[in-house]
């Protein structure tokens, strides 16, 4: 698997992956208030997989906006705004920080209040120019701020850091790059002062350092991380020494114990800036800059950082996370959209469950090659209903048997068919009125039909059980029709008590496997039978006699079974009725033809009864037998673990019975 989809913990958080969706400006707030759009909402929850979702910049204060069309932070309309932001994407499970931007001098008076004009460290020229609702502007002479009203800049970010606390953020970041004011302050050329802010590379420092405390005071250091960028050189800011510069920044912010350093890498510099800052830094790094997924799996297979950030093909891919897990193609950006008004380009960028997700489907009864895996549309959670991602489904017997037709007139199916019956993945999705399960949850559980070779399956909430923690995904799937089946044809449909006989046909398959211990456990004599190469096996599993079928009859063997739970079906169904003891019983999960067989005389005249047992949803019987898997208490046997590429070869292998226990397919 991907090393980005594993998790890692920023500050006090634990992301579900290591892919960070980037700040970027896009430039659809109301430009006379500052307030996010309500299409805002629907961009940053479309993005929520993120591990960690990092805003465009917002103006900590009036006087720090730069853009046409940017958001702030310092209204009470902008904080409720802002509000709905965070709802939504914590309803996704997702994490979402706000980057604080006060962009100083790369501003024009047309933006700011009173047409006052821009402010920076010193009042010296910025080549280039500025969009403002107007078109481009030439940038214009800043006013150096005073030593007082740096002062008051620094509570600017202060107020700021408490107002996106109130509006639900998880953290605050502070963007210290792309020239704006922070490293204007930092930057020798852009600081000319003589105060205590500038001077020294010491001093210039101070004013980033200073308003870092201000941010950790309201949020606490383990909810404020800082974006920089060496070398960038936007927006007229250059520094006579870089390098010596970042790293005695870095070696100065290491002690605040941040949540994060974000590390915007510049291809065009030839220092390896991310080389020679990380061992400064002892925390998270979050590291960028025109990554694609390889590059990414590098620096976390290689160490270079704890999490990737992902710019403009977050942008123009919403669902970034899912298309990189499943290899899928990437939408382009369209740069014509990205800092102009309206939704175009915006939030109507199309997801791939608009388009499908993967799925093993069936279009025709055939053989071996007539799966097909193929995308398919993502479903959307009804009422009461839980849109699972799955992780790994267990392939039953049920497959090939649907598969190959042999079920057809019991099980007609309208084609084409998605196989699958049981699952265990993660919550991706909540339907109306669920509760007891979060987004993110592992769980397990078994469909009503079929669809669980699929990326994305909807499962009614009563059906499903969180995961024990010490469960892996692959025990997970092998559990919930198998173990749900012994159970209640033993228990429930057979009514089998201590001191009695059961006979098990099939026994070391999934079934048969759970079958032997709950038997054993309750106290009954277990008979089986297997091929005589898992005799030792199903001894192990608590099997008190196995008869190998190949060479043995198990009608001429044994006499006065209680119950015979049968999963193979066919002529050992037909022989199974005179080993019964009187008012003994069959229930067959193989064989519909049972109730017909069992009305014959030959079983009618000993009082024999027959069952066709299919297994019913029992979410609270799933949950303790999973805890007895957890706790070892019950074996469950893998024999198999496949791809879900090799699906087809892996159905075929289970229909000729290659071995004890489940396969399970794995999806991501």
């Amino acid at each position: 698997m991907s090393p980005l989809f594993t998790s890692t913990q920023v500050g006090p958080y634990t992301l579900r992956n290591r892919i960070v969706m980037a700040p970027m400006t896009r430039s659809r707030a109301d430009d006379d208030t500052g307030v996010p759009s309500d299409a805002t909402v629907l961009y940053y929850a479309q993005r929520a997989d993120a591990g960690l979702i990092i805003t465009e910049g917002t103006a900590p204060s009036a006087m720090g906006k730069g853009y046409v069309r940017t958001p702030g932070i310092y209204t009470d309309a902008q904080v409720n705004a802002w509000k709905k932001v965070t709802q939504a994407v914590h309803a996704r499970g997702g994490i979402i920080f706000l980057q604080l931007m006060h962009t100083g001098r790369i501003s024009h008076r047309s933006m700011l209040p009173d047409a006052m004009t821009p402010v920076a460290p010193s009042a010296i020229l910025p080549a280039g120019t500025v969009f403002t609702a107007s078109g481009p502007q030439a940038l214009e002479m800043p006013r150096a701020l005073s030593t007082a009203e740096v002062a008051a800049v620094i509570e600017d970010y202060r107020l700021a850091t408490r107002r996106a606390l109130e509006a639900g953020f998880d953290g605050v970041e502070l963007h210290a790059a792309s020239g704006y004011l922070p490293e204007q302050f930092l930057s020798s050329e852009t600081n000319q002062r003589t105060d205590q802010y500038g001077g020294s590379l010491e001093n210039r420092a101070r004013f980033i350092m200073d308003v870092l405390t201000a941010m950790t005071t309201e949020a606490g250091s383990d909810r404020v991380g800082i974006k920089i960028s060496p070398e960038m050189n936007f927006n007229d800011v250059k520094d006579g020494s870089p390098q010596e510069t970042y790293a005695y920044l870095v070696q100065q912010i290491s002690p605040l114990k941040l949540a994060y350093l974000h590390l915007a890498v510049q291809s065009k510099v030839s220092f390896d800036y991310s080389s020679a800052l990380r061992p400064l830094f002892h925390g998270p790094l979050l590291q960028g800059g025109g990554l694609n997924q390889e590059k990414a799996d590098n620096l976390i297979a290689h160490q270079q950082a704890e999490a990737t950030v992902f710019g403009s093909l977050y942008l123009a891919n919403p669902d970034l996370v899912e298309r990189l897990q499943l290899g899928a193609p990437l939408n382009k950006p369209d740069r014509d959209s990205f800092y102009s008004a309206g939704t175009k380009g915006y939030t109507d960028y199309p997801l791939l469950s608009e388009t499908g997700n993967r799925a093993v489907r069936i279009h025709q009864y055939g053989g071996a090659d007539t799966p097909e895996l193929e995308y398919v549309p993502r479903p959307v959670a009804a009422p009461g209903e839980i849109i699972v991602h799955v992780h790994t489904a267990g392939v039953n017997g049920l497959d090939w048997k649907i598969r190959d037709g042999l079920v057809k007139d019991a099980f007609p199916l309208p084609l084409p068919a998605t196989l699958g019956i049981e699952l265990a993945g993660v919550v991706a999705e909540l339907g109306e009125g669920v509760t007891g399960f979060a987004v993110g949850d592992r769980v397990m559980g078994p469909l009503s039909g079929l669809g669980a070779f699929s990326d994305y399956v909807a499962v009614a909430a009563n059906k499903l059980a969180l995961t024990p923690a010490l469960l892996s995904d692959v025990q997970a799937a092998a559990i919930p029709v198998a173990a749900l089946t012994a159970w209640q044809a033993l228990f429930e449909a057979g009514e089998l008590k201590t001191g009695q006989t059961v006979l098990i046909h099939g026994a070391a398959g999934g079934v048969g496997s759970f079958a032997v211990q709950f038997a054993r456990q309750a106290g009954a004599r277990v008979i089986v039978t297997a091929q005589g190469v898992n005799s030792g096996y199903l001894s192990g599993l608590g099997a008190d006699m196995v008869i190998d079928y190949r060479t043995s009859n198990f009608w001429e063997n044994i006499e006065n079974v209680d119950l015979v739970l049968d999963l193979v079906g066919g002529d050992t169904l037909r022989k199974s009725w005179q080993v019964l003891a009187d008012g003994g019983q069959i229930v067959s999960t193989a064989a519909p033809e049972i109730m017909a067989q069992s009305a014959h005389d030959q079983a009618g005249k000993h009082g024999h009864r027959g069952k066709w047992f299919q297994m019913k949803a029992d979410s609270q019987r799933l949950s303790e037998i999973a805890m007895m898997v957890a706790e070892s208490r019950l074996l469950v046997h893998i024999s198999e673990v496949a791809d879900v590429t090799d699906v087809n070869d892996a159905i075929e292998r289970n229909k000729t019975g290659h071995g004890p226990g489940k396969t399970v397919v794995k999806f991501n």
